[in-house]
């Protein structure tokens, strides 16, 4: 029996095998459109829900909350659908359909909404004394209103900015997408999804309430609140509470092993995305897996951060990576939640579990970098993190905000989570959604850009790893910079048996239409194929498969 040679041997010949392997020069690569899709609402990973054909008991299930001294509405499952009654008298009051999530989709399926009623989205404490309701009317100006409550009084009220002529007319579906401190309301009628409204950064409600707090969250129901006039009738098809894909996709990093190879698992590959709300701190880091060799994207789940102050965070633009030898996921994130003290002294933080966190709803543990974790007190974003082998340091590559805008800069430490030292950059040109990545035996660098050189269109860029040379630009017919501008490059090798050897999936920058406040809605997943001649098993892996 031949004796077992140990991966870390193993992986080092198949590394020097590759040492005599042809380069391959990125720049003569040439990438083509295979498949684009934008999800809005259209993937969900169910949290809670009314299904009204299913309920035997809704007293049990999903019982009247405290009215607060208000004649109740009658409740009754009637055809498989849910009827609120006003009775004789009107009423006021609340069904609970299940907890809460700081940053899920809550969506409301309306049969029949008439004149003079009121619905709403609530979130609120099981006594209904601290909580917020998103209330939709079918008359009246303002017909979409947020309101706040404390104590059982209302501590802010205002409306939202809508994007219709007119209130919308029942059959449609309501859409709450909670940004843990903040809201936006969205509808489907007719096939069409539209912008109803939501918060101006200055007016989210995070001072009176914040669903972030994991005290606040445990103790918080999602409810379907109503006020209705006498003899007054809605009808729900049914309620439900969701993790969802959000209205765009953006900021697509692969997940990695602690070199950058890509992590299979199942035959399909795994990515980071930012499921997008409509601000910069709307968003929050969501998972999506895709087998290469067809064009299937899967939300498979959402990671959150956890800095040990009792909040669940939504940072984002993630890379997330396995580390073997230390038997843990570990990640660099960009601390875009709303904190007081903004995004902190680098705006980059580091985070680890011991938990698999591509699935479902996770928690990783998050520590936010200082200038004493790397070299300059710029802010970063967009981190791509690699071991590197060859030169036993760990690589760090951030867009940093210098005083020309954003520009790629490379860092290296002998510690996964620093410190890390400046060895390269900035580069010459605008940088978004950095990314190291392998082609043939040699790392390159590559960044997305708002402008390429000398010309007024969106790009992506490739440096020499480390020094960040510049080389040239990445080519691509229908780019999915073509509306937009700059992307991020998500580039990447793929084994022997898929019918390219490289691919990109990538975003572009079209946000959702209709919005009336500050917008970062963007956007569709792209997916691009590079043909080379050969596919097959004669030309070597960049990569040790596992």
């Amino acid at each position: 029996m031949p004796p077992i040679i140990p991966r870390l041997l193993l992986a080092t010949l198949f590394c020097s095998s590759l040492s005599i392997a042809a380069e391959v020069d990125p720049l003569k690569l040439d990438f083509h459109r295979q498949s684009v899709r934008r999800f809005i609402f259209g993937q969900e990973i169910l949290l809670g829900n009314l299904v009204p054909s299913e309920i035997a008991a809704l007293d049990a299930m999903h019982p009247l909350l405290k009215t607060n001294g208000e004649v109740p509405c009658a409740y009754q499952i009637n055809s498989g659908k849910l009827e609120i009654n006003g009775g004789a008298k009107g009423g006021n009051s609340a069904l609970y359909v299940s907890g809460i999530n700081p940053y899920a989709t809550y969506r409301l399926d309306v049969a029949q909404l008439p004149a003079g009623s009121e619905l709403a989205v609530e979130f609120a404490s099981l006594d209904r004394q601290n909580g917020v309701s998103v209330a939709l009317s079918p008359s009246g100006a303002n017909y979409l209103t947020l309101r706040v409550f404390k104590d059982g009084k209302i501590a802010k009220e205002q409306p939202l900015s809508t994007a219709t002529d007119k209130p919308l007319e029942a059959p449609f579906t309501l859409y709450v997408q909670l940004y843990g401190v903040s809201a936006g309301v969205f509808a489907t009628k007719d096939g069409q999804t539209l912008y109803l409204g939501a918060l101006e950064a200055k007016d989210q409600f995070g001072d009176l309430i914040d669903f972030r707090q994991r005290s606040t969250m445990a103790t918080s129901s999602f409810n379907i609140a109503t006020k209705l006039p006498a003899n007054g009738k809605i009808v729900l098809d049914g309620a439900r509470s969701v993790l969802s894909s959000g209205i765009g996709q953006a900021d697509i990093r692969m997940i990695t092993y602690a070199n950058g190879a890509p992590y299979f698992d199942n035959n399909r590959l795994w990515f980071t995305f930012s499921c997008r709300g409509l601000g910069t701190a709307d968003a929050v880091q969501g998972v999506m897996s895709i087998d290469p060799s067809v064009f299937d994207p899967r939300f498979e789940g959402t990671i959150v951060f956890d800095r040990g102050d009792g909040l669940l965070r939504n940072d984002y633009a993630s890379h997330v990576f396995y580390d073997e030898k230390a038997g843990e996921w570990r990640a660099f994130t960009a601390c875009f939640s709303v904190d007081k003290k903004g995004r902190g002294e680098t705006g980059l933080a580091v985070a680890s579990s011991p938990h698999d966190p591509r699935r479902g709803f996770s928690v990783m543990t998050e520590r936010p970098l200082t200038k004493n974790d790397i070299q300059l007190p710029l802010r970063h974003e967009d981190p791509s993190v690699i071991y590197d082998a060859a030169a036993n340091k760990w690589r760090l590559l951030t867009c940093c905000f210098e005083k020309e805008g954003l520009r790629a800069e490379l860092f290296e430490s002998d510690k996964w989570n620093g410190p890390y030292t400046k060895i390269a950059g900035p580069v010459p040109y605008d940088s978004t959604g950095t990314q190291m990545q392998k082609f043939g035996d040699k790392y390159y660098v590559l960044s997305g850009a708002s402008e390429v050189p000398n010309e007024k269109r969106g790009g992506i860029l490739v440096y020499s790893y480390p020094e960040l040379n510049y080389l040239g630009e990445l080519k691509a017919d229908l780019p999915s910079s073509l509306k937009g501008g700059r992307v991020w490059p998500n580039v990447f090798p793929l084994p022997p048996g898929f019918p390219a050897r490289y691919m990109a999936i990538q975003m572009d920058r079209v946000n959702f239409p209709g919005a009336k406040v500050r917008n970062w809605s963007y956007g569709a997943l792209y997916q691009f194929w590079a043909d080379t001649p050969q596919i097959g098993t004669g030309q070597p892996y960049e990569f040790l498969q596992r």
